[in-house]
């Protein structure tokens, strides 16, 4: 229970009619309340749904709701109804295992959750009867158990805890540094012409992401479903690790920005530094989707990958994965346009260290030094 409480540490929320009654006997819900006061586990506690507050539960660590907070049998149309646009608009906020607890037959509730898109293998929804569990104990054994079958869930919420343990640190040391922190950075920011909003959040981003230490994460729990991955999820997966979508994107441009005009891709190298500070002009080279039966065949113009990576030429890259497609730029030719008249064309942002290394490559291919050919009678 000890490391479940590490992963799910913060405020719970405790949802039952009766929850200030102590005149009648303890149900299961007062039971596990007491248990985990017992284990200073920090409470909020409500006998009706907080609708005017749920705004505010974006760092809540899970959710005990009574299904039936009327007290009436069978329970009313209108409470379940409240019950189901409580938990849709909590989970537009945050994301916190909920313990539904109720006299009524579960498997009725888990079909009303279905029919309403809520209740899915491995989500973070769990139907009990109130007698089922009464302690503390009990409830974080089901959350553990529940949390090693779902490794997304269990990263999150590692990655989180170390997030903020180092958002801690950088705050505290900015603050002694001075307290007047803010004002200097995003006066040097200004001063440097760039977007005082965007770059003080990228300066701060950067500050923060090299305070993180890497948590000791279970192996045993990450390396479950790995079975269940196919070579269109894999692709997915690798997209979102460095390609943004644009409607992740803010409304400016930066280096790495990947348009779509005229059948055409097109890739931004310019320096972020350079857009911000002169005229916003996209230096771009261009690009298409490569035919996937080239990749190590037999043919003279075959595309070779070997040992995780593609075999570039010296004038071109390639970009794996854009909108599910393999792309290859070409240096050969420069394009600028003005960030006004493509804006509305760009898919999305190719990430660091992707972009970075391009920009690389492609300074190497301005720079190169031509040298003569040697004659093919020589080789072969």
């Amino acid at each position: 229970m000890t490391d479940v409480l590490k992963l799910f540490s913060g405020i719970g929320v405790v949802i039952d009619d009766s929850i200030f009654d102590t005149r009648k006997i303890l149900n299961g819900i007062q039971k596990i309340t007491e248990s985990l006061s017992k284990s200073n586990v920090p409470l909020l506690k409500y006998n009706e749904l907080p609708d005017d507050v749920i705004s505010q539960f974006h760092s809540i660590s899970f959710v005990i709701l009574d299904w039936n907070l009327s007290g009436e049998r069978p329970i009313p149309d209108a409470t379940i109804n409240d019950n189901i646009a409580f938990i849709k608009k909590l989970y537009e906020i945050c994301f916190v295992p909920i313990f539904i607890f109720s006299d009524e037959n579960t498997h009725d509730i888990q079909i009303i959750l279905e029919q309403n898109h809520l209740f899915y293998e491995y989500c973070p929804i769990f139907i009990k009867k109130k007698d089922e569990i009464d302690t503390s104990e009990k409830l974080f054994n089901e959350i553990g158990n529940w949390i090693k079958n779902v490794p997304s869930i269990y990263i999150l919420k590692e990655w989180e805890n170390a997030t903020r343990k180092a958002k801690t640190s950088m705050l505290w040391a900015l603050s002694s540094a001075h307290p007047a922190w803010p004002n200097v950075l995003m006066s040097t920011i200004q001063d440097d012409g760039g977007d005082k909003n965007i770059e003080l959040v990228h300066l701060l981003q950067n500050c923060l992401t090299n305070r993180v230490c890497a948590p000791q994460f279970d192996t045993d729990i990450i390396k479950k479903q790995v079975d269940s991955i196919i070579k269109r999820d894999l692709r997915k997966i690798l997209e979102c690790e460095r390609f943004v979508q644009q409607s992740g994107l803010p409304d400016c441009p930066f280096a790495g920005d990947i348009y779509f005009i005229e059948d055409k891709y097109y890739l931004n190298i310019r320096p972020d530094c350079d857009i911000i500070r002169e005229r916003k002009e996209m230096y771009l080279i261009c690009g298409k989707s490569i035919d996937e039966t080239l990749i190590n065949s037999d043919v003279q113009n075959a595309i070779r990958f070997d040992s995780g990576e593609f075999i570039e030429k010296k004038n071109s890259c390639y970009v794996a994965f854009v909108q599910d497609h393999i792309l290859e730029f070409s240096f050969r030719k420069l394009t600028i346009k003005k960030w006004t008249e493509i804006k509305s064309m760009r898919i999305g942002k190719l990430l660091p260290p992707y972009i970075t290394k391009i920009q690389q490559k492609y300074s190497a291919y301005l720079q190169r030094q031509g040298l003569p050919s040697i004659p093919q009678e020589a080789i072969l």
